[in-house]
């Protein structure tokens, strides 16, 4: 199987949200924020989530927009070949 991948950097706070659905570490604007940023990358169709780096960087967090400790990732999405 083929995937489209699409690569985020995502501040580490983020993760437990994105990756196991739990969002008891983020406060109500955090929670909209990334409520908001998951339904833009979903717009590339009904994919998965991988951490592709083990050690944060300190970059721009691209749900938030501010500078933080981001692990790269990708959202990876299932291509239909042949149909």
């Amino acid at each position: 199987m083929k995937f489209e991948q699409y690569e985020y950097n995502i501040c580490g706070h983020y993760l437990s949200a994105i990756i196991n659905g739990d969002y008891s570490g983020l406060d109500d604007s955090e929670e909209a924020e990334l409520n908001e940023f998951l339904d833009s990358a979903a717009e590339h169709g009904n994919g998965h989530w991988s951490v592709d780096s083990e050690e944060p960087d300190f970059c721009t967090d691209e749900v938030s927009g501010l500078l933080a400790d981001c692990y790269e990732c990708t959202y990876n999405v299932p291509v239909t070949i042949g149909v």
